[in-house]
C-alpha cells in the first residue's frame, strides 16, 4: 500500500510517496518546499497532493521536530517556532484520508534504521553489528536528536529519548578549557549546547576566546564553510572540536542504550562536515569510556548520508 509521509522541520517541510519495496520503501514524488512560504502546514500539503500525478493514497503519517501529544484520534503537535498546528484527525477531514499519524521526527529516524538500504549510510566503525540487538541515533541539526530502537517480539519499538539535554563531558584538557568558557554563558553545558547548528557558533566563540581572539558574527553555514576549505584556522579548529564533542556523546548514547545493534550518526550538520572526521579524534572519544572502553571496541557506528530517512521511519509507522 502506498503512503502519503512527510517531515516537517522548523525551515523545511519534505513531502513524498512511499511505496513498499524490498522490506523498505521507495520514495517517489518528492518535494521539499520552504515552510515560510505557507500560513499553515494544510497549505503546504494540499499544494503538493495537487500536483501529484498518480491517485491520492488514503494513509498518512506526518513527521515532526518537536514534542508531539499522542491522542486516540493519531497525534498532534503545535510547532511554536512556525505556529503550525497539525492534527491527525484534522488531516483525515481535510484530505479524505482513512488514517493518519503525527509521530515526532526523531522517532520515525529510529525506526528507519532497519529498513536503510546500505547505500544510504557508510561504516565509520566498520566491526560487525549484533543482530537483533538495540539501535541508537544521533543527530546533530536545529537541536540534538536522540533515539533508540529496541527489538521485542518480533517487531521494533521506538525508545524516545532527550539526549540533548544531558551535560557535555570533556574528554581532554583542551575541552575542559573550552567547557569553562562555555560555562560563563550556559551552566550547566547540555549536549545541545554545543552539538547543533546554533552551537557550532557557540563553540566558534568559546575557541576564539581561547586563542584570545575576538569572534566574527558568523552563521553556521559560514564556520562550516570557512573551517571545510581552510580559509579560517579556527573555523577549523572548530570543526574538529565539534566532532571530538560528539564521539564522547555518540560513545555515551551507545553505553545508555547498550546498543550493539548499532549506533547510527544523521541530522543536518554531520553531512557537511563528516570529511574532517579523520581528522578529529572521534574514535577515541567514543572508546574513552574507562573500565567498558573494550566493550566500545564492539559496537558499530554508522553515519547516515544525506536523504530522507525520516520519510522511510515516517512510512513504517503506518505498519503498527
Amino acid at each position: 500500500m502506498t503512503r502519503i509521509v512527510a517531515d516537517i522541520g522548523g525551515t523545511n517541510a519534505r513531502f513524498a510517496i512511499a511505496h513498499p519495496h524490498r522490506g523498505g520503501y521507495r520514495l517517489e514524488s518528492i518535494q521539499v518546499v520552504n515552510c515560510a512560504k505557507f500560513g499553515d502546514f494544510y497549505s503546504a500539503l494540499g499544494q503538493w497532493l495537487e500536483g501529484l500525478d498518480q491517485p491520492q493514497p488514503t494513509e498518512a503519517c506526518i513527521a515532526v521536530a518537536g514534542p508531539v501529544e499522542k491522542t486516540p484520534q493519531g497525534g498532534r503537535v503545535t510547532m511554536t517556532n512556525l505556529g503550525w498546528d497539525i492534527r491527525a484527525e484534522e488531516l483525515c477531514s481535510r484530505f479524505s484520508l482513512e488514517r493518519a499519524l503525527v509521530v515526532n521526527d526523531f522517532a520515525a529516524l529510529a525506526l528507519s534504521l532497519p529498513r536503510l538500504p546500505e547505500e544510504d549510510k557508510w561504516a565509520l566503525r566498520d566491526v560487525p553489528a549484533q543482530s537483533n540487538a538495540p539501535m541508537v541515533v544521533l543527530g546533530p541539526g536545529t537541536g540534538l536528536g536522540v533515539a533508540g530502537l529496541v527489538h521485542e517480539g518480533g517487531s521494533y519499538r521506538v525508545v524516545p529519548g532527550e539526549g540533548g539535554h544531558a551535560n557535555l563531558s570533556a574528554g581532554s584538557e583542551r575541552e575542559l578549557e573550552l567547557l569553562r568558557i562555555l560555562a560563563r554563558e550556559q551552566m550547566p553545558v547540555y549536549n545541545e549546547y554545543v552539538l547543533s547548528g546554533g552551537g557550532l557558533v557557540n563553540l566558534y566563540r568559546a575557541v576564539c576566546a581561547l586563542h584570545g581572539r575576538p569572534a566574527e558574527d558568523l552563521t553556521p553555514p559560514d564556520v562550516s564553510s570557512r573551517g571545510l576549505d581552510g580559509s579560517d584556522p579556527l573555523c577549523r579548529e572548530t570543526l574538529v572540536d565539534f566532532l571530538n564533542f560528539l564521539g564522547s556523546a555518540a560513545g555515551d548514547a551507545a553505553l545508555y542504550y547498550v546498543a550493539r545493534g548499532g549506533v547510527f550518526l544523521g541530522g543536518g550538520v554531520l553531512p557537511r562536515i563528516e570529511s574532517l572526521l579523520p581528522e578529529s579524534e572521534f574514535e577515541q572519544r567514543f572508546t574513552n569510556k574507562g573500565r567498558l572502553g573494550d566493550w566500545l571496541q564492539g559496537v558499530r557506528v554508522e553515519v547516515l548520508k544525506a536523504g530522507y530517512p525520516a520519510l522511510i521511519g515516517a512510512a513504517a509507522w503506518l505498519e503498527n
